[in-house]
């Protein structure tokens, strides 16, 4: 049980964040308002006084997760000045080890499915997807000035290959695939960076 919050914001932000966790741990159908209210110490009718139904509740919780997500990535990478750099810690904080990163993956992959079956998820999700995309051409897009990314990329081709190899190694990862682990998915999107991105040197005569 949680500290009872303050504020109707502070309030509001428990319920989401005990939420996610909730559909993280156990999946999105199996999260009940009371599950909800218990984790924070509160009652259902306060839940449903900041959220009517349950698909509000689960659906903000779903968003609200993912910006966070956003959030703590972003304020990292403005530390890192070179690009190459900054596109291994991007690739290293959507590593889903055990902890918080892979709960994330674990909403990610719940909003996936319930955006095939439900359209009202979809502006939501692709809004999300198109935000991490902007994020790598971005930095690839700073890389080139730096010269050390190639200067001829076909950029939104890169995000969609680096975006969709990145999210194919999770998906094994999590649903446990034999060969598939942390540490060859982190090879894998490296190695990528790599072959594809990393200008050449010349070689000294």
């Amino acid at each position: 049980m949680t500290a009872a919050p303050r504020t109707d914001d502070d309030r509001r932000q428990a319920i989401l964040e005990a939420t996610w966790q909730l559909i993280a741990e156990r999946g999105i159908h199996s999260v009940r308002i009371a599950d909800i209210a218990r984790v924070c110490g509160t009652s259902t009718g306060t839940v449903h006084y900041y959220f009517p139904g349950k698909s509000d509740v689960l659906a903000e919780a779903l968003k609200y997760c993912v910006e966070q997500a956003f959030v703590r990535q972003s304020e990292e990478l403005r530390a890192i000045d070179n690009a190459h750099e900054r596109l291994l810690k991007l690739i290293d904080m959507q590593l889903p080890r055990l902890g918080r990163v892979r709960d994330e993956w674990s909403i990610w992959l719940q909003y996936w499915a319930e955006a095939v079956v439900r359209p009202e998820f979809r502006a939501a999700h692709n809004e999300f997807y198109a935000r991490w995309q902007d994020t790598v051409i971005r930095i690839v897009l700073r890389g080139q000035r730096q010269g050390v990314f190639r200067s001829d990329l076909d950029l939104e081709g890169v995000a969609l290959r680096l975006t969709a190899l990145t999210d194919g190694a999770a998906i094994q990862v999590l649903t446990g695939a034999p060969r598939m682990t942390v540490s060859v998915m982190r090879e894998l999107l490296v190695d990528f960076v790599r072959r594809e991105l990393v200008a050449e040197i010349p070689a000294v005569r």
